[in-house]
């Protein structure tokens, strides 16, 4: 199962440059720690991948968030994403193109965000326009690329 977690963030960020072909990225993999409220005992970790997704040329950006599953922990997103920007301004160098090792220095600080933000997900066990609401109170725009898989037509 594990695995299948790690082959779904390559999935989702193939899917990121099939989507933003023009567009550089630069990721940071984080994870929610979920503690049991009385014990204080740490009962999940979730894995995710927050990206920003550059127009060099046009000096822009969104961001890309890729979590296998999300529920309550939306919440932190909005917070997550400014956090993710402002360190990502003390980094100078971004992936460019298909070829790994293909590094060039950017100065991040002359993109503007768009606010726009892509959650890349399997399930979703919130209501997608309860998680959009939420967006909107921090300015942001959620765009869902939510797989729905296992539909019964």
């Amino acid at each position: 199962m594990h695995s299948k977690k790690m082959d779904l963030f390559e999935t989702m960020t193939s899917q990121i440059e099939n989507e933003f072909p023009q567009c550089s990225r630069m990721h940071a993999d984080w994870e929610f720690v979920l503690t049991d409220k009385k014990t204080g005992e740490i009962k999940n970790n979730k894995k995710f991948r927050i990206l920003a997704i550059q127009n060099d040329a046009e000096k822009y950006q969104h961001v890309g968030i890729i979590i296998p599953e999300l529920s309550n922990e939306y919440v932190q997103l909005p917070d997550m994403v400014g956090k993710f920007l402002s360190e990502m301004q003390k980094t100078v160098e971004a992936s460019v193109g298909h070829t790994l090792g293909d590094k060039k220095s950017i100065d991040v600080s002359a993109f503007k965000f768009t606010g726009n933000v892509y959650l890349y997900t399997d399930r979703l066990l919130v209501s997608e326009d309860v998680i959009q609401k939420h967006f909107k109170k921090s300015n942001m725009s959620l765009q869902s690329r939510v797989e729905k898989k296992n539909l019964v037509l």
